[in-house]
This record gives structure tokens, sequence and C-alpha cells, in this order.
């Protein structure tokens, strides 16, 4: 998967891991997130720009 801010490649370790964490290479704060029963299919995974409340 990319980063949604620098499009670098990252490799996903775990899937079912939601929790955020750094992009190596610009240092933004991304969180996987997986929603399931979309119009996509099954599910639909993505990477987003995590966003603190």
């Amino acid at each position: 998967m990319n980063c949604p801010n620098c499009d670098n490649n990252i490799a996903i370790e775990d899937w079912q891991d939601d929790e955020p964490f750094e992009c190596p290479e610009c240092g933004e704060l991304i969180q996987l997130v997986t929603d399931e029963s979309t119009y996509v299919g099954a599910t639909d995974t993505r990477l987003i720009i995590y966003e603190a409340d």
C-alpha cells in the first residue's frame, strides 16, 4: 500500500492492526482502515492520514 501523504510504498505486516503508525519516509501518522460490506466488495482496506480528536 502507498502512504496517502508521500506515495511511498509501505509493507503491511499485520492487516488486522488498526493502530496509527508513522510513515518511515515522511513521518506522517497514518492508520489502516478496513470497511466491511461496502459497495467495493466484501472489505475495503486503505490507509488514511490519522487525525487525533
